[in-house]
């Protein structure tokens, strides 16, 4: 596949997740299938949905992985599902709110608050469920863990005040962002689609500068996401450059400093004694052989 069916491939996936479309291939559905047999799918599910998605994968063949993998040591298996996450999963699509106690830090206990939550996040890092929600009290966002959570009573919410909610949250996420644009280097332009499936969950603008041969991606990135960027930055390394936050040049300069720090030659001792006995010999400047006999130029 070159370079223009891949951006036309992207370009096009692009406009089917705007209007709500997904796509998926045989491999992804005969996964699905597999995983709806696991435990944590009953926990997770719903028996209406658990049972709509079985019949709509009824067709597709089992992906049998244990006629290719071995599972040896296997460690202890957590629960990804966790029990509020229904009851919330049901007062978000309902647009109400909830009034909440939990466990915060020292102990203690915070009692009935009033939220309006709008989403439920897991993070791959801490393995663990979050609800996020507005507190109208302070004005504020709020991430709240579903394990400090004591109870959670949905509460009727007036349809004006819930649009006035939503539009609050719109604004300060909005407000919580920022951009960051990356240039990909001329030498690694055939490698674009991979850089963009580096930041695929992140919005994005995509300019080719014509006279530089070369490409410019615009990410809109909540703030709490920046190291995160910053993560990826790393991994694609000298394939793309960040070229307009000071605050990220810096840090990944201050690593670029520590990386080389760590693996700096110092002056190498000529009458180093070897630790099976004797000393190592300086080594002689000469021509070394390559396996055909002939030098090196």
């Amino acid at each position: 596949m070159n370079l223009f069916e891949k951006m036309f491939n992207y370009q096009m996936m692009t406009r089917l997740n705007e209007t709500g479309l997904f796509t998926w291939t045989s491999q992804e559905r005969a996964w699905l299938r597999m995983m709806l047999h696991h435990p944590a799918a009953r926990e997770a599910l719903s028996p209406v949905t658990l049972d709509k998605m079985h019949h709509m994968l009824d067709g597709e063949h089992d992906l049998n992985l244990q006629d290719y993998l071995t599972e040896k040591a296997k460690s202890e298996e957590n629960s990804v599902s966790h029990p509020l996450l229904q009851p919330l999963r049901q007062i978000i699509l309902h647009h109400q709110g909830f009034r909440l106690t939990g466990r915060v830090r020292n102990g203690r206990t915070s009692q009935d608050q009033f939220g309006f939550p709008y989403k439920l996040e897991y993070s791959m890092v801490k393995k663990e469920w979050y609800v996020l929600w507005y507190a109208p009290r302070f004005d504020k966002l709020m991430s709240t863990k579903l394990h400090s959570i004591v109870t959670a009573e949905a509460q009727h919410v007036e349809p004006e005040s819930a649009s006035v909610y939503t539009a609050n949250i719109a604004a300060l996420t909005e407000k919580r962002k920022t951009t960051v644009t990356i240039e990909v280097l001329p030498e690694f332009n055939q490698e674009l689609s991979r850089i963009l499936y580096a930041f695929s969950c992140f919005e994005k603008q995509v300019e080719y500068i014509e006279d530089q041969q070369m490409y410019r991606i615009e990410l809109t990135v909540p703030r709490n996401e920046i190291d995160y960027v910053l993560s990826k930055m790393r991994f694609l390394g000298k394939r793309v450059r960040i070229a307009d936050h000071a605050v990220l040049q810096q840090r990944m300069s201050e690593t670029a400093a520590k990386v080389l720090a760590r693996y700096a030659e110092s002056e190498p001792d000529r009458n180093i004694e070897h630790p099976l006995g004797g000393r190592h010999l300086q080594h002689e400047e000469e021509p070394h052989a390559k396996a055909d006999g002939q030098d090196l130029a």
